[in-house]
Formats: C-alpha cells, sequence, structure tokens
C-alpha cells in the first residue's frame, strides 16, 4: 500500500547482536507499527552488524532510494562496538562531538558512581552540525540531522528509551508532513475456510485501496477444510485523518460481514 505525499522512511537495526540471532529485533517491529499509525511510508527495514562499512552501505544505499527520513537504532551506548554516529559521521564526513545538554546528566551519574566517565561520554555523541535527542529514561543521547535534505535520526536499542525518544522528538516531525493516516484492526471471522476464500479474493479485487491479508494458512487436510474455524484477517485503511480512516473501515466491515453472512458465515469479532 503506497501513500502519496506521505514521508519516505527506512528503517536501520544495528547490532551483531540481531544478525547474530541473540536478541529478537523488536524496535523494528514497534517502529513499523507507529510509522504506520502515524502517516509515513515505511519502504525499508533493514539489520546491520556492528560495521563501518556496512551502516556507510546502508545510509548510502537509503539515499540513492530516495528516502526522506532515516532512523537508526542501536549501537549509541557506552562500549567500543557502539558506533553507529561514528559511522553516521564517517559516510558523510561530518566529525564527532559531544552533546552539551545530554553530557552533563551522565558525568553526574558516572561520578556518583566512581565510575570511567570516558566511557560513559559515549553516550553523548553526537555529529557536527546536528541536534541531540534527550533520553528522560536512560543515558544515551539520540541525533537529529539534516543532510542534504534529508533527515537522519538515532535512537538507543532499549526499546523503552527507543519508544520514549521517537514519540516525543520524531512522531511529531513525521506526523507534520504526514498526509494520511492509516488504521488497522485484526478480526476474527468464524467460517469454513472453503467457504471463506471466494470472499476474501473477492474483496482484495473490488477494494484495491484497501489492505487485506487472512493471517492464516488454509488447513492441509480436505476435511478440515469444511469445517468451522476462526479465521484471522488483517485490514488496514487509509484515510486524510484517523477519524476519516475510521469512517471507512466502519463502511468496509459493514460490507465485508454482509458479504460472510451471505457466504453462510457466522461471527466476525475484532481481535
Amino acid at each position: 500500500m503506497k501513500h502519496k505525499g506521505s514521508p519516505r522512511v527506512e528503517v536501520i537495526a544495528t547490532g551483531d547482536e540481531l544478525i547474530y540471532g541473540r536478541i529478537l529485533d523488536t524496535n523494528s517491529n514497534w517502529l513499523a507499527k507507529r510509522l504506520a499509525e502515524i502517516g509515513a511510508e515505511l519502504r525499508r527495514v533493514t539489520m546491520v552488524g556492528d560495521d563501518y562499512d556496512d551502516i556507510k552501505d546502508v545510509l548510502l544505499g537509503a539515499f540513492d532510494r530516495d528516502a526522506e527520513i532515516l532512523v537508526f537504532t542501536g549501537g549509541l551506548g557506552p562500549s567500543e562496538d557502539d558506533f553507529t554516529v561514528d559511522a553516521i559521521g564517517r559516510a558523510l564526513g561530518r566529525e564527532v562531538t559531544t552533546d552539551t545538554i545530554g553530557f552533563p546528566k551522565i558525568r553526574e551519574i558516572y561520578e556518583r558512581r566512581g565510575s570511567d566517565l570516558k566511557r560513559g561520554a559515549r553516550m553523548a555523541r553526537i555529529l557536527e552540525g546536528s541536534e541531540g535527542i534527550q533520553n528522560h529514561v536512560g543515558m544515551s543521547v539520540g541525533m537529529k540531522l539534516l543532510h542534504n535534505g534529508k533527515l537522519i535520526f538515532t535512537l538507543p536499542g532499549v526499546p523503552q528509551e527507543m519508544e520514549g525518544m521517537f514519540n516525543e522528538h520524531i512522531a511529531p516531525v513525521i506526523e507534520a508532513e504526514a498526509k494520511h493516516k492509516l488504521l488497522g484492526h485484526t478480526y476474527g471471522i468464524a467460517m469454513v475456510w472453503k467457504d471463506f476464500f471466494p470472499v476474501y479474493t473477492q474483496l482484495q479485487m473490488d477494494y484495491p485501496e484497501v489492505y487485506i491479508k487472512n493471517a492464516a494458512t488454509p488447513p492441509e487436510a480436505e476435511e478440515d477444510r469444511s469445517k468451522v474455524k476462526e479465521i484471522k484477517v488483517d485490514i488496514v485503511i487509509q484515510g486524510a485523518t484517523m477519524g476519516e480512516a475510521e469512517k471507512k473501515m466502519k463502511a468496509f466491515m459493514t460490507e465485508y460481514k454482509r458479504r460472510i453472512d451471505a457466504a453462510g458465515g457466522g461471527t466476525v469479532r475484532r481481535l
């Protein structure tokens, strides 16, 4: 589903722990949902390890694909392999500097703990010409950088920190530019699969502007295809405003239920 006039966004999740499968990338899933809600057009989600060249390739590739907004997650911590900001700076020819708002908070905490401030200072790194994004949950400072007309954001990999910073600092920027809002719901439909599928297929053809996707695989056994099952279906609808999207969803679901009833289906409930 394309969203004409909406900001084109790419999400880049960084970290060896992700590409080795040691940690599940829940951040990208959360961002995909939020970006849809606020009307962005998410073009691509990329997972990349802690490697300077790989991060550079992903960044420049996003520029080539005409992404307008890039959201990086991860690599803002105190460890030596936390170098997302450094890698972006190297790719763009910008020097790394220290955020003057976030650093004093880090210094106070590290001095109180008697910890090595050199490591802590790494969490306040941003690039020349950028703005720091303050973290009210943890210590790592995010970054907002406008480079050649492209907006680049960096966020910590810790979900609670990332979500709060996105909602406070990034979502308003995207919402101000978005021309559409997306509304998505999942419904459970009690119906025999062999009767459901023709209705489902016809709806997809009749409503190409609506995202309709059954979230279940057809039963393998023929006898199971003749039994009533609750079939899950995802519906996503676009509107100029959330109110308009809600009206469209209501009208669409009225027609959907009418066709389900006509085909002998049962209860339709929102999950």
